[in-house]
């Protein structure tokens, strides 16, 4: 069964990200170069002069094995990047066309 993770992440951080992918052999992806919000646990990243700054994301479907050992490394290097900004949602995929 395929799952989706959609990750968001500070762009200093994402050879992290891209090392856990790696790591748990995930080669097919959708990056998301600019992203712009406001989390709950740091400033907003709307790439304005009072905001500045913008995030960057992967969107990864892949089977629910590969999905749940990325998480485990994602959550781990999130202890490590609290400031920076490093979010996973995990998404049930119903279908894939």
């Amino acid at each position: 069964m395929k799952k989706g993770i959609f990750i968001i992440f500070a762009p200093a951080i994402e050879c992290e990200v891209l090392g856990a992918m790696d790591k748990n052999e995930i080669k097919q992806y959708t990056k998301l170069p600019y992203l712009h919000g406001v989390g709950g646990h740091s400033e907003p990243h709307l790439d304005t002069q009072v905001w500045p700054g913008s995030n960057m994301g992967m969107l990864i479907v892949e089977e629910e094995a590969k999905i749940k050992e990325l998480i485990k490394d994602i959550a781990l290097r999130k202890k490590d990047y609290l400031e920076d900004g490093l979010k996973a949602f995990i998404l049930p995929m119903e279908e894939v066309i």
